[in-house]
């Protein structure tokens, strides 16, 4: 799991990793050039531009989480993200 600074994260770290964002906005576009493995949102919507870019990308995500589960995702070591189930796992 990453919470991304486009400064602080070198390609290598977003790779594949799963990235966390308070909010689902155009301001973070640049991290779908890193090969990132998923997304999770505290806020947004099926509508936002982060859930409508992942979804051009074939990423899952989970978008618009609530500050409690993204809170929890914060302190996680790993994420795993199941579009199919509609489910997130947290460990």
């Amino acid at each position: 799991l990453v919470l991304p600074d486009e400064a602080e994260h070198p390609a290598s770290t977003l790779r594949g990793a799963v990235v966390l964002l308070p909010h689902a906005d155009p301001g973070y576009d640049w991290l779908f050039d890193h090969d990132i493995g998923g997304l999770i949102t505290a806020w947004g919507g099926s509508h936002s531009h982060m859930a409508i870019r992942c979804a051009e990308f074939g990423l899952s995500a989970a978008i618009g989480c609530g500050e409690a589960v993204f809170g929890r995702a914060r302190r996680a070591g790993r994420a795993r993200i199941d579009p199919r189930q509609g489910s997130l796992w947290l460990g």
